[in-house]
C-alpha cells in the first residue's frame, strides 16, 4: 500500500478528498490544464503530523515560470476576461464561491493534511475564503472612475484599469485563505500567477480548476508549483510580470523588493510580526488570558498577527502568568483531524529545528522557561506550547519572529511604558489592548504602530476591512476597497472641447 493510500485510510476524509490524494500528480495550472514540470522534476508532499510523503508535486523550473507567466500575459492582452461585461464577471465570480462552498470539505481536509493544521482552524479558513469570494465578486461593476474639474475649454474622465498579469507568492499557513487573494486581483481584471508554498502545494491546484469549472478563463488563474527561489523568483523577474503580491518573511520581502526594483514593478509585501498583547489591571483576566493563549497556540504559533509578545502590567503579572501556564499544562497535542486536539504540529522539520533553536537563544539569553520548551512525541513535527517569563525586550525572542507556539510574557508598569515597548520592534503587523477603560482603549489604539489594533478581541478578520502593517510588516493591503488600490491603476484621458 502507498503513503498516499495509507493517508486515505487513515484520516476520517471524504470519499471526494481520498481521490485527491490518490492523483498521481499535483501540478501546475497553466491555460487550465494541470501539467507536470517541463523536466520532470518533483517533490513530495509532506504530512506534517506524521513526517511521511503523501503526494507527489511538480516542482518547477525557470522554463516552466516562463510558460505560466505567457499564458497569463495572453490572457491579459487578448481580454478573454477583462473585456467581459462586468455583471458576466461577477455572475461566474459568485459562481466559484458557490462551487468552493459546495467543495469546502475537501478542500478543509486537504488543507489538514498539507499544512497540520486543525480541522475546525480549515474549517475557518474555508468560510474566510468563501466570504472574501463573494465580496471581491460585487466589484467588477463597481470599479468606477470620475471626472475631475478642469478648464471649460477641457474634458477629462479617469478610469481605474487593471494592472496586467499578477504574481501572487503565498504562504504555507492558510492555503486556501489564498483563494480570496487571488479572486481580488481577478475581480479588477488582472490575470494571476499563483505560486504557493511549497509545503502546501495541493489545493491551489484545486483552486484553478475550480475557477475553470465557474468559467474562469483559461490562462486567467494559472498555478506554478516549486521552490521560491527558483519559480519564485523568476517571476518576480520576469518581464511578464506587471506586480508582485508577497507574504512571508522580511528578509525575503526585502530580496524580492530589490529584485523588483530594476523594472520599477509594483510590489505588495506582508511581512509578518510580532505583535504586543497588552494586558492591562482593569481587563477581564480570565477572558484576556484565553484569548492570549488562543493568539499564540492557534495554529501551533504559525499566523503572522501571534500575540507572542505578551505585556502585562506589574500589579497582574504573577497571576496572569498563572493562568497561562496552568490552562496551557495539559493541552491535547495532536493530529488536526482528532477532534480533542488542541494544537497541531509546525508545518515541517525545519520549521521544528528552528523553533528550538529559538528555544535555546532564550535560556541563553537568561529568560526563564515557565512552560515546555520541547518537542512532542517522536513522530511528526508537533512542539510543546512554551512560556518565557523575565524576558527583556531587547531580548532575540522578544525582538524576532519565531513562527511557533512560543509565548514571551513581559512586565509593565505604566501605561506609557507599555506602548514604548510594545512599538520598540521593527515590525508593525498587529497589536492586541484589554482594557474596560474607553480612553485608554483610544489612547491604546492611537499610540500604538501596528496596521491592525483590535481592543478586547483578537485575530479578527472581515473582508471589508483591510490588513496589512507598517515599519517592516511591509505595505500595501489586502481586503476591503483599498486592497483594489494595489490591483488597478489609474488613466487619465484628456480632450479639447473648444470653446
Amino acid at each position: 500500500m502507498s503513503s498516499t493510500e495509507n493517508a486515505a485510510s487513515g484520516y476520517p476524509i471524504t470519499t471526494a478528498t481520498a481521490r485527491h490524494l490518490e492523483r498521481p500528480l499535483f501540478g501546475h495550472v497553466i491555460d487550465g490544464e494541470v501539467v507536470a514540470s517541463l523536466d520532470g522534476a518533483t517533490m513530495d508532499v509532506i504530512d506534517p503530523a506524521t513526517g511521511a510523503p503523501v503526494a507527489v508535486a511538480a516542482a518547477g523550473s525557470a522554463a516552466d515560470a516562463d510558460r505560466a507567466v505567457r499564458s497569463a500575459r495572453a490572457a491579459f492582452d487578448d481580454g478573454r476576461w477583462r473585456f467581459l461585461a462586468p455583471l458576466e464577471k461577477e455572475r461566474r465570480l459568485r459562481r466559484l464561491s458557490s462551487l468552493l462552498a459546495e467543495r469546502g470539505d475537501e478542500f478543509a481536509e486537504l488543507d489538514v493534511i498539507d499544512a497540520g493544521l486543525l480541522r475546525m482552524y480549515t474549517g475557518f479558513i474555508v468560510q474566510f475564503a468563501i466570504d472574501g469570494i463573494d465580496y471581491y465578486s460585487g466589484w467588477p461593476s463597481k470599479l468606477n472612475g470620475s471626472i475631475p474639474p478642469v478648464a471649460h475649454d477641457l474634458a477629462v474622465y479617469q478610469t481605474r484599469e487593471p494592472i496586467g498579469v499578477v504574481g501572487l507568492i503565498s504562504p504555507w499557513n492558510g492555503p486556501t485563505a489564498v483563494f480570496a487573494m487571488a479572486v481580488a486581483a481577478i475581480s479588477a481584471g488582472n490575470s494571476v500567477v499563483l505560486k504557493p508554498a511549497e509545503q502546501t502545494p495541493m489545493t491551489a491546484v484545486l483552486m484553478a480548476e475550480l475557477a475553470i469549472e465557474a468559467g474562469i478563463p483559461p490562462g486567467v488563474f494559472n498555478v506554478l508549483q516549486g521552490a521560491g527561489e527558483v519559480v519564485g523568483a523568476e517571476l518576480v523577474t520576469h518581464p511578464g510580470v506587471d506586480a508582485i503580491s508577497f507574504t512571508g518573511s522580511v528578509a525575503t520581502g526585502s530580496a524580492i523588493q530589490a529584485a523588483a526594483a530594476p523594472q520599477v514593478k509594483r510590489v505588495s509585501l506582508e511581512l509578518g510580526g510580532k505583535s504586543p498583547f497588552i494586558i492591562f489591571p482593569d481587563a477581564d483576566l480570565e477572558t484576556a488570558a484565553q484569548t492570549a493563549m488562543a493568539g499564540v497556540w492557534g495554529a501551533s504559533g504559525q499566523v503572522c498577527t501571534c500575540g507572542t509578545r505578551v505585556l502585562v502590567h506589574e500589579s497582574i503579572h504573577d497571576k496572569v502568568v498563572d493562568m497561562v501556564v496552568g490552562a496551557s499544562r495539559d493541552m491535547r497535542i495532536g493530529s488536526g483531524f482528532d477532534p480533542e486536539s488542541q494544537m497541531g504540529p509546525l508545518v515541517s522539520a525545519e520549521q521544528l529545528e528552528r523553533v528550538q533553536g529559538y528555544v535555546s537563544i532564550g535560556r541563553e539569553e537568561g529568560a526563564e522557561l515557565a512552560l515546555g520548551g520541547g518537542r512532542f512525541g517522536d513522530t511528526g513535527f508537533f512542539h510543546e506550547p512554551t512560556v518565557f517569563t523575565s524576558v527583556r525586550n531587547d531580548m532575540r525572542i522578544a525582538q524576532e519572529e519565531i513562527f511557533g507556539p512560543v509565548m514571551a510574557i513581559l512586565p509593565f508598569a505604566s501605561e506609557e511604558e507599555a506602548y514604548a515597548i510594545a512599538n520598540d520592534t521593527r515590525y508593525g503587523l498587529a497589536a492586541g489592548v484589554w482594557t474596560n477603560d474607553l480612553s485608554r482603549a483610544h489612547r491604546a489604539s492611537r499610540a500604538l504602530r501596528a496596521g491592525t489594533v483590535w481592543v478586547n478581541t483578537y485575530q479578527m478578520v472581515y473582508p471589508t476591512v483591510p490588513y496589512g502593517g507598517v515599519k517592516q510588516s511591509g505595505h500595501g493591503r489586502t481586503l476591503g476597497a483599498a486592497s483594489l488600490d494595489d490591483l488597478t491603476q489609474i488613466k487619465s484621458v484628456w480632450m479639447r472641447v473648444g470653446e
